[in-house]
């Protein structure tokens, strides 16, 4: 596709400083060819956190930094798992 990024390896720790970064966090995805599954994965984490804030009442101001702890955490183990793995299946083509 013309969309996709140049077969080349990426650094896992600028990839895992990206995921933290709102705007370098799509570039991370887009780089590392795993875009929609980090989305899906942060998504999930949100809705499940605000499911469970809701059940047992959490104040609101908790919710917030709960959340963006545990997505932060989610992001970057995910990003350096699917990073490792772009970079083993570019060694592996060569």
């Amino acid at each position: 596709m013309v969309l996709d990024p140049t077969p080349e390896k990426v650094n896992v720790r600028r990839m895992m400083i990206y995921s933290l970064i709102p705007l370098l966090s799509i570039y991370a995805g887009w780089r590392i060819q795993k875009f929609w599954i980090l989305v899906g994965i942060n998504l999930l984490a949100g809705f499940g956190i605000g499911l469970v804030s809701d059940t047992i009442f959490i104040p609101l101001h908790f919710v917030y930094a709960l959340s963006f702890f545990i997505n932060a955490v989610i992001s970057l183990y995910a990003v350096r798992y699917f990073a490792n793995r772009y970079n083993a299946k570019l060694n592996a083509s060569l």
